[in-house]
Order: C-alpha cells, then sequence, then structure tokens
C-alpha cells in the first residue's frame, strides 16, 4: 500500500479533470484498514464522498459567493459503504425478505472454480432453477453447480439473461475481453448528448442550501442508482423515485435508499403513466437510472429522447459490467462485480473466495454517480447542453483495487467502537416506520447544513407530480395501473 487518503483524493482529481477552486476547501483524514477488507474501502469511499463535496461546494460558492470548508475521515466513509447496516425500526433491525438465500451464493463447480449465482428478484431465482433443474436446498444446488465446469455455466448463464459470474483474480479480469474494454474507459464517463442554453445557478435565497430548486426523477432500484439520488437530496434537490407496483421490493435497501425523497408510482407500458413521467421530465433536471441496460430505451426513455423532451437534462445511468465490452448489456449486482473483477480471490484464496463485508461497489458507484451528476451541472451552467453521465460497479471495482491493499497481517483490524457509529447515527420519529434510526450525513460542510427534508417513506406513497405541496403530497389525483409494469426482462 502506497500513499495517503489525501494522495488517493488528489488522484481521483486529476483523473476526472476537477480543478474547482473548492477541491482544496475539502480536508480528509484517517487511514484503512476500518474493516476487514484487503482493499481501502474507507479511504477510497472518502476520497469520492470529499470530490462530490468539493462540487457541493462550487456550487454553493457560485449561488452565494461563499467558500466553505468540508471535512471527512476514512472511519466515515467505511460506515458509508455501509449503510444499510446501521439502520432500525423501533431498536429492530429491519428484516430482509429472505435473510438466507442459496441463490445468491458461490458454489464451487466441477473444474474447482467458485461461481457466484445471483437469484434475488423470483425471475432471477426461477430461472436460475429451471437451468440447473434445481430446488431452493443449498445442498441441491452445490451438487447441480458441481455437475459444470464453471466457465460453461456463467456463459449459459448470460445465454439466458440471468445473473452469475465466475470468480476470477484480478489479473484475470485485466486480462479478459470485457477487463480490457472497460480498462479503457473513465471511472465517470460523461458524454454531451445535445445543445441548450446555458443554465447558471440561481443566486441563493434566504433558506436555500446548496442544491435546492434542483428536481431528480430517480428511476432506480437496490442500492448503486438509489443512492445517487438520497446523496442528492442531502444537499436540498427535491427528488422523487418512481419505481412500477409489479416490481419486487427489498425493504432494508428501499429505507435506508429512501431518505430525502417522494415515493411514486408509474407504469410505463401504460399510455398515461408515461405521459406523465414525460411531463415531470420537462419540469426536471436530472433523470436516473439503473435498471437492465436498454430498459428505459425500450420503454421510451432513452437519453436522447430525455434530452429531446427537456433539453438541459443530466441523464445518469448505472450498470454493472461498464458501458463497453462484450458483457456491457448483462444484467449484475453488487457481489458479482466482486467476484468477476477478483475482489474476492483477493479478500480469500482461490479455495476458499470471500466476498466483502460491506457493499462497495454498490455505495461507492452511487457515489460516484452523484459526482457526476455535479460535474455535468456544472458543465451545463458554463456552456449548456444536456449530458449523459454513465457509472458501472465493475469499474468502480477496478479503481479500488488500483490503490493498492492492505496487508494480511494487519487484518482484523479493531472493531469500530459503538461510540464512534453512534456519532453519525440519527433517530427520527417517522410517519410510517415509527422510532428509525440510520446513518446520517457523514460529510461535515461547515457553512451548509447536511440533511434530508422528506422522510423515508414506503414506496408509491407519493403522487407523481412537481411540484408537491409541503407535507408531501399535492396535486391533483392520479390514476396508476396496476395490471403491468416493467417487463421480466428489465430486472434487475
Amino acid at each position: 500500500m502506497t500513499g495517503t487518503i489525501t494522495d488517493i483524493y488528489q488522484a481521483l482529481l486529476s483523473q476526472l479533470n476537477i480543478t474547482w477552486p473548492t477541491t482544496a476547501d475539502v480536508t480528509l483524514s484517517g487511514a484503512d484498514p476500518v474493516i476487514d477488507s484487503v482493499f481501502r474501502i474507507g479511504e477510497c469511499t472518502a476520497a469520492v464522498l470529499g470530490a462530490q463535496a468539493a462540487g457541493v461546494a462550487e456550487i454553493w460558492r457560485r449561488r452565494s459567493g461563499e467558500r466553505q470548508q468540508v471535512s471527512i475521515n476514512a472511519l466515515a466513509g467505511a460506515l458509508a459503504a455501509y449503510s444499510v447496516g446501521y439502520q432500525s425500526q423501533h431498536g429492530y433491525a429491519i428484516p430482509q425478505p429472505e435473510p438466507s438465500y442459496p441463490l445468491v451464493q458461490l458454489y464451487p463447480a466441477r473444474d474447482n472454480r467458485w461461481i457466484m449465482l445471483h437469484g434475488a428478484f423470483p425471475l432471477l431465482r426461477n430461472g436460475l432453477q429451471n437451468l440447473l433443474d434445481c430446488t431452493m436446498n443449498p445442498t441441491d444446488i452445490a451438487n447441480k453447480v458441481a455437475g459444470w465446469d464453471a466457465f460453461a455455466l456463467e456463459q449459459a448463464i448470460a445465454d439466458q439473461g440471468l445473473c452469475g459470474a465466475v470468480a476470477r483474480s484480478y489479473p484475470e479480469w485485466l486480462a479478459s475481453e470485457q477487463g480490457q474494454a472497460i480498462a479503457a474507459t473513465p471511472i465517470i464517463e460523461i458524454i454531451k448528448i445535445g445543445d441548450s442554453a446555458p443554465e447558471p445557478f440561481a443566486p441563493a435565497q434566504p433558506g436555500d442550501r446548496p442544491l435546492s430548486g434542483t428536481k431528480v426523477l430517480d428511476l432506480t432500484h437496490v442500492i448503486a442508482g438509489p443512492t445517487i439520488g438520497k446523496t442528492l437530496a442531502e444537499q436540498g434537490a427535491e427528488v422523487m423515485r418512481i419505481t412500477s407496483p409489479t416490481q419486487p421490493a427489498l425493504p432494508p435497501f428501499d429505507v435506508d435508499t429512501g431518505h430525502g425523497k417522494l415515493e411514486a408510482l408509474l407504469t410505463l407500458t401504460n399510455a398515461n403513466d408515461a405521459a406523465t413521467l414525460r411531463e415531470l421530465i420537462g419540469q426536471s433536471d436530472v433523470f436516473v437510472e439503473s435498471y437492465r441496460p436498454g430498459s428505459m430505451t425500450k420503454l421510451g426513455f432513452s437519453p436522447q429522447t430525455v434530452a429531446a423532451i427537456r433539453p438541459g437534462s443530466i441523464y445518469v445511468s448505472v450498470n454493472c459490467y461498464g458501458w463497453a465490452g462484450p458483457w456491457q448489456y448483462r444484467p449484475g449486482w453488487e457481489q458479482l462485480a466482486q467476484v468477476a473483477t477478483g475482489m474476492t480471490l483477493a479478500q480469500g484464496t482461490p479455495d476458499n473466495p470471500q466476498l466483502q463485508s460491506v457493499y462497495p461497489n454498490d455505495y461507492v458507484t452511487g457515489f460516484l454517480g452523484a459526482l457526476g451528476t455535479l460535474m455535468a451541472l456544472l458543465r451545463r451552467a458554463d456552456e449548456g447542453g444536456s449530458y449523459h453521465v454513465r457509472v458501472a460497479l465493475c469499474r468502480t471495482a477496478m479503481w479500488m483495487q488500483e490503490q493498492g491493499r492492505i496487508d494480511k497481517a494487519h487484518l482484523p483490524p479493531p472493531a469500530i467502537a459503538p461510540a464512534e457509529i453512534a456519532h453519525y447515527l440519527r433517530t427520527h420519529e417517522n410517519p410510517a416506520f415509527g422510532p428509525l434510526t440510520f446513518l446520517g450525513p457523514v460529510l461535515d460542510y461547515a457553512a451548509t447544513r447536511s440533511g434530508w427534508d422528506v422522510p423515508t417513506m414506503p414506496l408509491g406513497a407519493n403522487l407523481a407530480r412537481w411540484p408537491i405541496k409541503a407535507g408531501g403530497l399535492g396535486g391533483e389525483e392520479l390514476r396508476h395501473t396496476q395490471a403491468d409494469g416493467f417487463s421480466a426482462a428489465d430486472l434487475p
């Protein structure tokens, strides 16, 4: 391991060609290991959050004429990479639908290579069961996987549009066609997709926060995608998450990423609901999506279409395997990014690969997506235009591995003291969940307030309409068709 947390931050700024004066106002401290990981997860997360904070501070400087100091440390970064693990309802952990799920696990194949299966949603689970001809019994699944060579099973899974990946080493990933393709892409891609007049930031009014007045449509699920909207909401953006009434829910993750958001339902295959979304786009600044690559285009909401509806739109996309190479259209998840790029073999051994104890690729990719959004908003303010921002879990995993490793002799580190965690926790009386404890903002801004103005609510609790009146409800009632939603091919 070489360099400090500040070195990671400075290298990231250089890599992204970020030169705002406010980058000098961010102070980073601390060092890994904070958690039991061979990777510098605390430092890497803090560095990305620091760059994002510089973007927030730059927007505030332009709006108010004031600069401010911002600080973050590696411990806070490590906590932010697992915020779902620090929330509770009435003092109890929010239960997962399937706490122990045998089709989201690593299994050894016939050739002694390990493969990660991921059947978290019903359609993916059913597809894997059909492919393997297995029950949900872990022993049965293991026996069926043991009848395949790992790479043959990986290809069969991909051919059926399902989720799974072989555990590779980092050199193996870099030597693969997919690894080589995304190694040539930046960690955040920002592509101009249309022309429009510049949109400078409005002068700050009393009570404003850095992103006050910025409207964000959030068509995402699970962690990485919705983390983008949650992060922007923390600084005052108005965020509306739109989900399908037929989409499977994952309560702990929906709550964790729901802070600061209005929660609406729309069925995009329904003409009236699609028209409602087009109306919302025309009144918004940012459109974030994280469904299976190509799904939004199929539903009529490609980046170019959104830019035509609302010139000056910032369209943000998240996927697993990157935006180049033969795997770019494969669906994927946090764990698959870990196993494909080499993280699990590095954490464990080739005979016993180990997943990370946190979700670094999901959360850090979400923070990178928020940073990319800020970069695009600043560029729109200066020169106009519509932009497509793209981030990917595997590209994030590669960047973190490029920052060096922790010697396993230094692992595990001492457990984080409860008092250190408690410093970042917030408990609010929530209208839907009762007393809700959660990880609050981990960045310390000297002048502007961080936090969420809208409490976390269940999916679909609000109406799909801008503007929303005080209290989260307003506008005339909208009808939502319940009969259909995103098709099977759109999940995850």
